[in-house]
Parts: structure tokens; C-alpha cells; sequence
């Protein structure tokens, strides 16, 4: 089965290193949000991203998704249709690695927060993953939803970076370094 990576972004901007690239929608918070369609954790969090993009619906904050492997028309509506992604966030194909590689995504799921052209939190959704494969019961850290809180609240969130879990993102050998050659 062909692995598609998916891509969850809030905005038309994105970061290299910490300054967004884009000046457009600076003012609006802007989450990234890596996911690979067949990555057993990013399935697990199809709902908790749906219910976050719900939630934070016509407060300032756009989702659009990039797919770095490439996404046609058609396989974007099937996708939207088997998760049942909200109208309200855009898919868009990424198969140059464009998106990916300026925010550096490791893993899906992954997420970045930004808002004036900085990345204010980079890491996991929350801690209901510890490690691959084993989860709590209970979520008891909302990473993605406190530093989107606190952004809305011209605040600095309180944890900036955690370690996402999940699956490697592959990248082409292009744009791989390789250090023993």
C-alpha cells in the first residue's frame, strides 16, 4: 500500500527555522499538523485533530492541509470522505517536501504552533502517546490546544517543545544528507 503523508497546516505561511516565509496572515495563529493516512498513531488522532480544528473554528485560526507525497483532486476528496475532514481545511499537495522540510517535520503526528512569523510550540498533540505503541488511558497534557490558547491570549505557551511520537516521515534522497559519503 502506497504511504501517504498528510499534512495539516493552519495558513498560507510556514516556518524556516523559526521566521515564517509568508507575511500574509501573520496575525492568525497557524498550526501544522504532520500525519501520515497510514500511520497507526496519526489514525488514532484523526478525531482529537477534527475536534481541535472544530474547536478552534472563527477564532483566527485557518487549517490547510499539505500531503508531501502528492495528493491528486480525487484522492484529496476520498480522503476528506473516509475521515470525514471539515470542508474548512483545505488539502493541498505537497509532494516537492516544500512544507515538510521548512518546518523540519520528523514524525506524524506532529505539530506547529505559529503566529507572527514564529513557531511558538513544535511537538506532540498531547501526551496520551509515551512511546510507540503504549498510550495512557486518560490524556492529562493538551500540548497543541494550551499553546493555541495561549497564543490567542498574546501569551507565550508554557511548554514550547516536547517530543512528538509516531512515524518517521520519509524524505526522497534529495533532499536527505548523507554524511558518509
Amino acid at each position: 500500500m502506497k504511504r501517504i503523508i498528510f499534512i495539516l497546516f493552519i495558513s498560507v505561511g510556514v516556518a524556516k527555522g523559526q521566521q515564517l516565509i509568508h507575511e500574509e496572515r501573520s496575525s492568525q495563529i497557524q498550526v501544522a499538523i504532520f500525519m501520515a493516512v497510514d500511520c497507526p498513531i496519526t489514525q488514532k488522532y484523526l478525531n482529537t485533530i477534527k475536534e481541535v480544528a472544530n474547536q478552534y473554528a472563527g477564532k483566527s485560526v485557518q487549517f490547510v492541509g499539505y500531503f508531501p507525497v502528492g495528493l491528486s483532486k480525487k484522492e484529496s476528496m476520498a480522503f476528506r470522505d473516509e475521515y470525514k475532514i471539515p470542508k474548512s481545511i483545505e488539502l493541498i499537495d505537497d509532494k516537492k517536501h516544500e512544507w515538510t522540510e521548512m518546518l523540519n517535520a520528523k514524525v506524524t503526528p506532529e505539530v506547529f504552533v505559529i503566529k507572527n512569523k514564529q513557531v511558538l510550540y513544535r511537538g506532540a498533540i498531547d501526551n496520551w502517546f509515551y512511546e510507540l505503541g503504549r498510550y495512557r488511558k486518560k490524556v492529562t497534557a493538551h500540548y497543541l490546544v494550551d499553546a493555541i490558547q495561549a497564543s490567542l491570549n498574546n501569551e507565550k505557551p508554557s511548554i514550547t517543545e516536547t517530543e512528538a511520537l509516531g512515524c518517521f516521515i520519509q524524505r526522497s534522497e534529495r533532499t536527505e544528507s548523507h554524511p558518509h559519503h
